[in-house]
């Protein structure tokens, strides 16, 4: 699968409790895993929501691939409560194959960010899962000229410019937030969330009698979308982690059936 949005692209497939893993192009990078795609090879930094198997089992995977094929370091991020096991469980993969990985594990914390490339940064924050767990902005800075320089002739910037003169402004875009496996409440805690550009975030359940459950287990129900509809001015909501028990098909109903006006900016990543 697929998706393009202008001058970004999005990789990847996702279903609940069987596989989830995106590339995001640029830069990309990868954000989860799943149980190792080939799509994934190319990712020089890795971002890890949270430490179940259908979003990170391929991770020994991937960095053998790498390793063997010359791919370079790769560089990990994950929650930091989960670092020292993924360690431990990297380390007896690579012991068990007999081959040695070459990656960097950033533990993070909510606020902490990592360069990923001109102008691109990833930051943390926090999510409400069953285990320790990490959403991540890709943000992206601009410069633009500042407001008072917005009627000046050209040739006099050109001369502020030769003086050292700063006569622009930078300011920093979501470009895109993903939030892995997470109950609703993220979107309370979270408010960036309903103003990134491009927002990847999970849809587990449908049928309304499983709206407790769906909170229970750190899932978000399409009805928690339908109450905040009128909140999200994203330019594009890409709904992933469909449970298995429900269909594409459904999906889809559900959406145009409960999310109003919104659903035009809808679109979903599901394997």
């Amino acid at each position: 699968m697929r998706l393009t949005f202008g001058d970004l692209s999005l990789e990847g497939a996702s279903r609940g409790g069987d596989r989830t893993w995106f590339r995001v192009h640029p830069p990309g990078l990868a954000f989860d895993v799943g149980r190792g795609a080939l799509g994934l090879m190319g990712a020089r930094d890795v971002f890890v929501t949270h430490g179940h198997l259908d979003h990170c089992l391929g991770l020994p995977f991937v960095l053998s691939y790498r390793a063997r094929h010359g791919g370079g370091s790769t560089r990990v991020g994950c929650p930091a409560a989960i670092a020292d096991a993924l360690a431990g469980w990297l380390e007896d993969a690579a012991r068990l194959e007999g081959a040695q990985y070459d990656f960097e594990l950033v533990p993070m914390e909510p606020g902490d960010r990592l360069s990923v490339g001109p102008d691109l940064t990833v930051e943390a924050f926090a999510t409400a899962h069953v285990v320790p767990s990490l959403g991540y902005h890709l943000t992206r800075s601009r410069r633009c000229l500042a407001q008072r320089y917005r009627d000046t002739p050209g040739p006099e910037l050109a001369a502020l410019r030769r003086q050292g003169v700063e006569i622009e402004d930078e300011s920093e875009e979501d470009w895109l937030s993903y939030c892995g496996d997470t109950a609703a409440r993220v979107l309370d805690q979270e408010p960036r969330l309903f103003a990134s550009r491009i927002l990847l975030l999970e849809c587990t359940f449908l049928d309304p009698a499983h709206r407790e459950q769906a909170a229970r287990y750190g899932h978000i129900h399409i009805d928690d979308l339908a109450e905040r509809a009128d909140r999200f001015t994203n330019e594009h909501l890409v709904l992933c982690h469909l449970s298995r028990r429900h269909t594409v098909e459904q999906l889809r109903d559900a959406v145009v059936e409960r999310l109003g006006s919104l659903a035009e900016r809808v679109e979903w990543a599901v394997a």
